[in-house]
Protein backbone atom coordinates (compact mmCIF):
# COMPACT_ATOMS: atom_id res chain seq x y z
CA UNK A 1 0.00 0.00 0.00
CA UNK A 2 1.18 3.37 -1.18
CA UNK A 3 1.65 6.06 1.52
CA UNK A 4 -0.77 8.95 1.39
CA UNK A 5 2.23 11.44 0.99
CA UNK A 6 2.69 9.96 -2.12
CA UNK A 7 -0.50 11.07 -3.68
CA UNK A 8 0.78 14.46 -2.72
CA UNK A 9 3.82 14.50 -3.80
CA UNK A 10 2.36 12.95 -7.44
CA UNK A 11 -0.01 16.18 -7.09
CA UNK A 12 2.71 18.21 -6.81
CA UNK A 13 5.08 17.14 -9.42
CA UNK A 14 1.64 17.83 -12.03
CA UNK A 15 2.13 20.89 -10.69
CA UNK A 16 5.67 21.97 -10.99
CA UNK A 17 5.29 20.28 -14.90
CA UNK A 18 2.04 21.97 -15.94
CA UNK A 19 4.00 25.44 -14.59
CA UNK A 20 7.12 24.37 -16.00
CA UNK A 21 5.42 23.65 -19.98
CA UNK A 22 3.28 27.90 -19.45
CA UNK A 23 6.79 29.44 -19.11
CA UNK A 24 7.81 27.07 -22.28
CA UNK A 25 5.27 28.08 -24.08
CA UNK A 26 4.81 31.89 -23.37
CA UNK A 27 7.86 32.80 -26.16
CA UNK A 28 5.45 30.82 -28.80
CA UNK A 29 2.13 32.56 -27.17
CA UNK A 30 4.09 35.73 -27.69
CA UNK A 31 5.04 34.88 -31.42
CA UNK A 32 1.47 34.25 -31.88
CA UNK A 33 -0.03 37.33 -30.76
CA UNK A 34 2.53 39.57 -33.01
CA UNK A 35 1.96 37.44 -35.97
CA UNK A 36 -1.84 37.78 -35.20
CA UNK A 37 -2.57 41.22 -33.81
CA UNK A 38 -2.22 44.51 -35.06
CA UNK A 39 -0.53 46.23 -32.68
CA UNK A 40 0.40 49.90 -33.59
CA UNK A 41 3.62 49.85 -30.83
CA UNK A 42 4.91 47.30 -32.91
CA UNK A 43 4.22 48.57 -36.19
CA UNK A 44 5.65 51.83 -34.99
CA UNK A 45 9.18 49.71 -34.34
CA UNK A 46 8.87 48.02 -37.98
CA UNK A 47 8.37 50.66 -40.48
CA UNK A 48 8.46 54.16 -40.18
CA UNK A 49 7.84 56.87 -42.85
CA UNK A 50 10.95 59.29 -44.15
CA UNK A 51 9.21 62.79 -44.60
CA UNK A 52 10.07 62.38 -47.99
CA UNK A 53 7.07 60.95 -50.55
CA UNK A 54 6.89 57.42 -51.13
CA UNK A 55 10.01 56.49 -49.13
CA UNK A 56 9.39 54.25 -45.87
CA UNK A 57 12.09 52.95 -43.54
CA UNK A 58 12.06 48.96 -42.56
CA UNK A 59 13.49 48.11 -39.27
CA UNK A 60 15.12 45.01 -38.25
CA UNK A 61 12.74 43.46 -35.52
CA UNK A 62 15.82 43.03 -33.12
CA UNK A 63 17.66 45.84 -33.22
CA UNK A 64 15.39 48.34 -34.59
CA UNK A 65 18.12 49.57 -37.40
CA UNK A 66 16.77 50.60 -40.57
CA UNK A 67 17.73 47.50 -42.85
CA UNK A 68 15.96 48.98 -46.20
CA UNK A 69 14.04 52.10 -48.07
CA UNK A 70 11.59 51.42 -50.08
CA UNK A 71 11.39 54.38 -52.59
CA UNK A 72 8.99 53.43 -54.61
CA UNK A 73 5.25 54.50 -55.60
CA UNK A 74 2.68 52.69 -53.68
CA UNK A 75 -0.99 52.70 -53.64
CA UNK A 76 -4.16 52.16 -52.20
CA UNK A 77 -5.30 48.17 -53.72
CA UNK A 78 -9.29 49.65 -54.31
CA UNK A 79 -11.94 52.69 -53.79
CA UNK A 80 -14.46 52.51 -51.09
CA UNK A 81 -14.97 53.38 -47.52
CA UNK A 82 -13.04 52.21 -45.01
CA UNK A 83 -14.65 50.44 -42.49
CA UNK A 84 -11.88 49.00 -39.70
CA UNK A 85 -8.86 50.35 -39.61
CA UNK A 86 -5.47 48.56 -38.08
CA UNK A 87 -5.21 47.91 -34.86
CA UNK A 88 -8.87 48.16 -33.46
CA UNK A 89 -10.43 45.10 -31.96
CA UNK A 90 -12.06 43.10 -33.86
CA UNK A 91 -13.62 40.48 -31.99
CA UNK A 92 -14.44 37.56 -32.61
CA UNK A 93 -12.34 37.33 -35.23
CA UNK A 94 -9.07 38.86 -33.97
CA UNK A 95 -8.19 40.38 -30.85
CA UNK A 96 -6.83 43.48 -32.98
CA UNK A 97 -7.57 44.04 -36.38
CA UNK A 98 -4.24 42.93 -38.52
CA UNK A 99 -5.38 45.33 -41.83
CA UNK A 100 -7.71 47.85 -42.98
CA UNK A 101 -11.11 46.60 -44.57
CA UNK A 102 -12.35 48.93 -47.28
CA UNK A 103 -15.95 48.26 -48.24
CA UNK A 104 -17.57 48.18 -52.02
CA UNK A 105 -19.63 46.61 -54.39
CA UNK A 106 -18.91 42.66 -55.21
CA UNK A 107 -16.66 42.96 -58.19
CA UNK A 108 -14.39 45.97 -57.35
CA UNK A 109 -11.08 45.78 -58.84
CA UNK A 110 -8.63 44.92 -56.69
CA UNK A 111 -5.34 45.76 -57.24
CA UNK A 112 -1.71 45.75 -55.60
CA UNK A 113 -0.42 48.43 -53.77
CA UNK A 114 2.80 48.03 -54.64
CA UNK A 115 4.58 45.52 -57.42
CA UNK A 116 5.93 42.38 -56.14
CA UNK A 117 5.72 38.79 -57.09
CA UNK A 118 2.58 36.35 -55.90
CA UNK A 119 3.46 33.53 -53.11
CA UNK A 120 -0.37 32.58 -52.48
CA UNK A 121 -3.17 32.73 -54.38
CA UNK A 122 -6.53 30.10 -53.32
CA UNK A 123 -9.25 29.68 -50.92
CA UNK A 124 -9.75 28.64 -47.49
CA UNK A 125 -13.20 28.00 -45.95
CA UNK A 126 -12.41 29.98 -43.00
CA UNK A 127 -10.52 33.42 -41.93
CA UNK A 128 -9.81 35.38 -45.53
CA UNK A 129 -11.54 33.25 -47.59
CA UNK A 130 -10.43 33.44 -51.69
CA UNK A 131 -7.08 35.44 -50.72
CA UNK A 132 -3.54 36.63 -52.49
CA UNK A 133 -0.11 36.77 -51.08
CA UNK A 134 1.94 39.04 -52.84
CA UNK A 135 5.96 39.24 -51.82
CA UNK A 136 7.48 42.88 -52.50
CA UNK A 137 11.20 41.69 -51.19
CA UNK A 138 12.67 43.88 -48.44
CA UNK A 139 10.80 41.62 -46.03
CA UNK A 140 7.37 42.95 -47.07
CA UNK A 141 4.56 41.26 -48.44
CA UNK A 142 1.13 42.34 -47.97
CA UNK A 143 -2.37 40.32 -48.28
CA UNK A 144 -5.52 40.52 -50.25
CA UNK A 145 -8.52 38.75 -48.31
CA UNK A 146 -12.29 38.24 -48.66
CA UNK A 147 -12.15 38.22 -52.77
CA UNK A 148 -14.81 37.20 -55.08
CA UNK A 149 -12.53 36.18 -57.33
CA UNK A 150 -8.50 35.95 -58.02
CA UNK A 151 -7.11 36.49 -61.16
CA UNK A 152 -3.36 35.53 -60.45
CA UNK A 153 -1.42 32.61 -59.93
CA UNK A 154 1.45 32.11 -57.62
CA UNK A 155 4.46 32.77 -59.51
CA UNK A 156 3.09 35.53 -61.05
CA UNK A 157 4.94 39.11 -61.21
CA UNK A 158 2.05 41.72 -60.78
CA UNK A 159 2.16 45.48 -60.93
CA UNK A 160 0.52 48.11 -59.70
CA UNK A 161 -2.20 48.75 -62.56
CA UNK A 162 -2.88 45.45 -62.70
CA UNK A 163 -6.08 43.92 -61.45
CA UNK A 164 -5.69 40.64 -59.31
CA UNK A 165 -8.82 40.19 -57.98
CA UNK A 166 -12.60 41.18 -57.60
CA UNK A 167 -13.80 42.10 -54.03
CA UNK A 168 -15.99 39.82 -52.27
CA UNK A 169 -17.53 38.20 -49.23
CA UNK A 170 -15.67 35.32 -48.70
CA UNK A 171 -14.08 33.63 -45.79
CA UNK A 172 -15.34 35.06 -42.56
CA UNK A 173 -16.90 37.78 -43.72
CA UNK A 174 -19.68 40.32 -42.78
CA UNK A 175 -20.48 42.09 -46.28
CA UNK A 176 -18.48 42.94 -49.42
CA UNK A 177 -15.05 44.52 -48.49
CA UNK A 178 -11.43 43.82 -48.83
CA UNK A 179 -9.30 43.09 -46.38
CA UNK A 180 -6.20 44.38 -47.05
CA UNK A 181 -2.97 43.93 -44.71
CA UNK A 182 0.81 44.84 -44.95
CA UNK A 183 3.43 42.54 -43.28
CA UNK A 184 6.91 43.32 -42.31
CA UNK A 185 8.68 40.24 -41.38
CA UNK A 186 5.98 38.14 -41.14
CA UNK A 187 4.65 40.78 -38.53
CA UNK A 188 1.27 42.91 -39.14
CA UNK A 189 2.41 46.59 -39.39
CA UNK A 190 -0.27 50.01 -40.07
CA UNK A 191 -0.69 49.64 -43.98
CA UNK A 192 -1.38 53.99 -43.77
CA UNK A 193 2.74 54.03 -43.10
CA UNK A 194 2.84 53.01 -46.61
CA UNK A 195 -0.09 55.01 -48.28
CA UNK A 196 -0.13 58.10 -46.07
CA UNK A 197 -3.33 59.68 -47.75
CA UNK A 198 -2.44 58.77 -51.38
CA UNK A 199 -5.26 58.05 -53.83
CA UNK A 200 -5.31 55.95 -56.45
Amino acid sequence: MLPTNFWNFKFDLKIVLLSFLVVLSLPLIAVIILTQTGINLVSDKLVDQTGIENQVEIKDPVTGEVTDTINQAMYWPTTGVMTLEFGVPHLPYQILHTGIDIANNKGTNITPFMGGTVTYAAETKTGYGKHIIIDHGNNVTSLYGHLDKILVYKGQVVTTDQVIGLMGTTGWSTGNHLHFQINVYGIPVNPRVFLNDQEK
